[in-house]
């Protein structure tokens, strides 16, 4: 049996769930911004550690282009 609830009880309680979902979605925008910026980080890392890989390999430029590409196995001359 559904319980009676007042017209007054019940714009009660949609403000509270609209204030919850407020806050929930301001939480989500700051953790997802944050997330963003993590990956960012992860990338730069990821990327000067490819760089330092490159400079101190012994392979030329071009050859570890075209095995990065796909077109050559560098392992296999």
């Amino acid at each position: 049996m559904a319980r009676n609830i007042s017209k007054e009880g019940l714009e009660q309680k949609i403000e509270k769930v609209e204030k919850a979902i407020s806050r929930n979605r301001e939480q989500y925008d700051k953790l997802t911004a944050e997330l963003e910026e993590l990956h960012q980080k992860q990338k730069m890392i990821q990327s000067e550690e490819l760089l330092k890989a490159i400079a101190e390999s012994p392979r030329s430029y071009e050859e570890i282009l075209l095995f990065i590409e796909g077109k050559r196995d560098v392992g296999k001359e």
